[in-house]
C-alpha cells in the first residue's frame, strides 16, 4: 500500500465501505511502524554503536562528526544519553 493511501484510510473524516479489513489493518501497520521510528533508541548493540532500527552504524553522525538525532539509514530516532546505552 502507498502512503498517501494509508494516510486517507487513517484520516478520521474519511468515510469508505471496505469488502474486508485489510486495508484498514495495513494502513494501521504502517502507521505503527512509522510511530515506533520515532520512539529513540539506544545506539549499542552488544557493545557495538549501531542502530537498533537497521543495524547499521555509518549513519548515526553528520559529516562534522556530530551525533544525529534519527539514524540516516533508516530514520530510527537515536537515544544518546547515557540511561538509554
Amino acid at each position: 500500500m502507498k502512503i498517501e493511501r494509508a494516510r486517507e484510510i487513517l484520516d478520521p473524516e474519511h468515510r469508505e465501505e471496505y469488502k474486508s479489513l485489510e486495508p484498514v489493518k495495513e494502513a494501521c501497520q504502517m502507521g505503527r511502524a512509522a510511530l515506533e521510528k520515532m520512539v529513540p533508541r539506544s545506539v549499542c548493540l552488544d557493545g557495538i554503536e549501531a542502530c537498533q532500527g537497521c543495524g547499521s552504524g555509518e549513519y548515526l553522525y553528520n559529516e562534522d562528526g556530530n551525533r544525529n538525532k534519527f539514524c540516516g539509514q533508516c530514520g530510527q530516532a537515536i537515544e544518546w544519553s547515557e540511561e538509554g546505552q
